[in-house]
């Protein structure tokens, strides 16, 4: 299987850690990578969408059709690009005179969009049954002895109409991977409540749903030892505000958040000093220990 990475913006430039571990992971499974050689930001799926669709719409196109011209289809590693693009190839494939107006644009730069690429999230081509099987066989280190609480977003999951990645109120993709690699996860309330990282016009809107998310997860009866996202804006809003909000409440809050690759990867016996789980604000020493005991 051999797809165009889509890296996004966030996780090269503020992120690269996260890139690491991916990359690693997709080596240790045998997924085939191909460098997206020009693409642009996505681009993001809030504030240009909201200032001109148009636009958002045309530039997301331009990265479609840089992997068309590879022949592949695209793997994205951010719930925000994944939203992007595959939001736009959904328009486009809907609306026949829409596509054409994109195109007349798109042709002052010798691009004509054709609509044959595909695009996937990396946790919707991990949790088809062959790859669960894969991962299940490649596991070295079970996590047998930690319990997981998921985080899906926003971006991934909604609209569902459009993304049809998962069921939108009991999504399991992501249990079912952390299931897998031998973990338990947990059922909580506020599991599909945004992390609030768009909010940043009033940031107490943000820390509040932090605030209620990791109050929540502290006070189950059963520990938890992390905190799974898959979206780099989700894992840097709710590490960087847990932190906020427990000095401000004066409340524990420690769960740390990881990146789903991360955890993945010690799971497939990756070393623990090439992760880097102590790149955060929440440092995950408990679980370290945990998984060096």
């Amino acid at each position: 299987m051999e797809y165009a990475l889509f890296l996004g913006c966030t996780i090269p430039l503020k992120m690269p850690h996260l890139e690491k571990s991916f990359r690693d992971i997709a080596s240790i499974l045998g997924v085939k990578l191909r460098e997206m050689e020009g693409a642009s930001c996505c681009p993001e799926p809030v504030s240009l969408q909201s200032l001109n669709i148009d636009t958002w719409v045309t530039l997301g196109a331009r990265n479609l059709i840089l992997a068309e011209k590879m022949g592949l289809d695209i793997l994205t590693i951010c719930s925000g690009c994944y939203e992007t693009l595959k939001t736009v190839s959904v328009l486009l494939e809907e609306d026949p005179e829409y596509l054409a107006r994109i195109n007349e644009v798109l042709g002052k730069i010798g691009y004509n969009y054709k609509g044959k690429t595909k695009v996937y999230h990396f946790v919707e081509l991990f949790s088809q049954p062959e790859w669960l099987d894969k991962i299940r066989n490649t596991v070295i280190k079970p996590l047998d002895d930690l319990n997981l609480a998921v985080h899906y977003g926003c971006h991934l999951i909604r609209p569902s109409k459009i993304m049809q990645f998962d069921h939108p109120e009991k999504p399991e993709k992501i249990d079912i991977i952390l299931k897998a690699l031998g973990a338990r996860t947990v059922e909580f309330a506020n599991k599909l409540e945004c992390c609030g990282f768009c909010a940043r016009l009033q940031e107490e809107i943000g820390e509040k749903l932090v605030e209620d998310k990791m109050t929540e997860l502290c006070g189950l009866e059963e520990e938890v030892d992390a905190l799974i996202a898959v979206c780099p804006a989700c894992v840097t809003q709710i590490d960087r505000k847990e932190r906020l909000v427990a000095r401000k409440s004066g409340k524990e809050l420690d769960i740390p958040v990881l990146y789903l690759p991360e955890i993945m990867a010690v799971a497939l016996g990756v070393d623990l000093q090439d992760i880097s789980l102590k790149n955060r604000s929440v440092k995950p020493n408990k679980l370290i220990e945990k998984l060096t005991s």
